[in-house]
């Protein structure tokens, strides 16, 4: 599982500049409404820190038609000032508690969170919910995340790589929620205004969306108390409807679409089609499938594409962990010359796993992989946390992370081989290649199966 991306604000661990917090009220406000969330909480009671982390699920699938990036833009927005606090008298005050507050976004969530020292909860919960319940969202701020994350798409078109994923979602997921990124589409950002914003907030960042963990020195009745206020201050909202999207059309055949930038001596070849879910029941069985065929260094796809002929340093394969939206996704990157034959010897492949399976071994050696890493998922009271929170939002049990090693064991070599089977298609596939595409545009066109070739030029929308 991979970590939740994070976009720091402010904070060093200095001496704080603050007076040491009260003691706790004997007298706590009433619990939180009754559709309120539970409170994830793993105690560490040894180490004087306290990880605290809200997500409000959502996020990019949600953003309204034609404002692609809302969801990152108004999260954002939360860290610069309060109806208090500007932006500058805000970052003081974070400083002071000797911490750096962040803001996240994923394709299923929006969230923010601190690590801090115990002492300093109750200031910083207190801080925590004047920002959450009294943004000052402030127009010229808007305009300014908006420039931040502008930057940030631009970026993105000088990376090969990061570019070559953004165009195979956006192209696997055409004019559909699932084929944006957190930053959205640069004519959509563009126009984001101060309302959208605060229509999103609204929608967003309540009760029915919430889910709330802590790790650390903290007891729960003490954290509950602490973030009483905070909930009651959320209006209740309402439960998202994750199966209210439309199926996107399915590609008929290999569909190429040739991503041209002049000038590329290596292209960035990604190649997959839509699958499973995380939350779908055959989620375990693909992810070691795809694991054991292309995750490691060891693994089928590597030893043929690198190992056997040189065509690339590396070649991998993948099973995307999303709540909706979840495909599987080949990548190489070879020199331009060699694009024709990687890209062949990628689909032949994947074809030979479909028609020919995995052997036991190759399907344990997965498993045994898997187990090994699930340690490190586990070893603190912050990890463990953030898995259960992860899986809650994925629409996983919340004890999913401590029952993997389970699942593992009883997945048997059969199983996998026939999730395979059943969830995985080489027939109508998606192919993206960055490159510069006269050079490469006739030969992908010769090679059997191709039904299509396209070329988009790399900046377009």
């Amino acid at each position: 599982m991979m970590p939740l991306t994070a976009f720091w604000l402010v904070g060093a661990l200095a001496a704080p500049a603050v007076q040491p917090p009260a003691p706790l009220d004997p007298n706590p406000p009433p619990p939180a409404p009754r559709g309120g969330p539970p409170v994830i909480l793993v105690e560490q009671p040894s180490l004087p820190l306290v990880q605290l982390s809200l997500h409000f699920a959502g996020g990019p699938p949600f953003d309204p038609p034609g404002k692609a990036g809302l969801s990152e833009l108004t999260n954002r927005m939360l860290l610069r000032g309060t109806k208090r606090r500007g932006r500058a008298e805000l970052e003081e005050a974070i400083e002071a508690l000797g911490t750096e507050l962040y803001t996240s976004t994923q394709r299923y969530a929006v969230g923010v969170g601190a690590t801090l020292l115990a002492r300093h909860l109750p200031a910083f919960v207190a801080l925590l919910t004047e920002i959450l319940l009294e943004p000052a969202f402030a127009a010229e701020e808007v305009e300014k995340v908006k420039r931040e994350m502008l930057a940030e798409v631009e970026s993105d078109l000088d990376d090969d790589s990061s570019l070559a994923r953004v165009w195979y979602r956006r192209l696997l997921y055409p004019d559909h929620p699932f084929g944006y990124g957190t930053h959205g589409r640069r004519d959509e950002l563009a126009h984001l205004t101060l309302a959208d914003v605060t229509a999103h907030y609204a929608r967003t960042y309540t009760n029915a969306r919430l889910v709330l963990s802590a790790a650390g020195q903290v007891e729960r009745a003490a954290l509950e108390a602490l973030l009483a206020p905070l909930r009651m201050g959320m209006p209740e909202g309402d439960p998202l409807d994750w199966g209210r999207f439309p199926a996107p059309a399915t590609p008929e055949g290999v569909q190429v679409a040739l991503i041209d930038k002049a000038d590329r001596s290596q292209g960035q070849i990604v190649l997959g089609h839509r699958s499973v879910d995380a939350a779908d029941p055959d989620w375990a069985a693909v992810h070691v499938a795809m694991l054991a065929f292309g995750g490691t260094f060891t693994a089928r796809l590597m030893q043929e594409v690198r190992v056997k002929r040189g065509l690339s340093y590396g070649a991998y394969a993948r099973l995307a962990t999303d709540r909706v939206g979840g495909y599987v996704v080949l990548s190489a990157a070879p020199e331009a010359k060699d694009i024709p034959e990687t890209l062949a010897l990628l689909m032949s492949e994947y074809q030979r796993l479909i028609d020919e399976g995995l052997s036991d071994d190759e399907i344990e050696f997965a498993r045994g992989y898997l187990r090994n890493a699930w340690a490190f998922t586990q070893e603190t009271a912050g990890a463990r946390a953030a898995q259960q929170t992860q899986a809650v939002l994925l629409g996983r049990p919340r004890d999913y992370p401590e029952r993997w090693p389970t699942l593992l064991a009883e997945l048997t070599p059969a199983m996998v081989r026939d999730a395979l089977k059943r969830r995985l298609s080489a027939q109508d596939l998606l192919a993206v290649i960055v490159c510069s595409a006269p050079d490469v545009r006739d030969a992908v066109a010769a090679l059997p199966g191709v039904a299509a070739v396209t070329v988009h030029p790399y900046d377009s929308q």
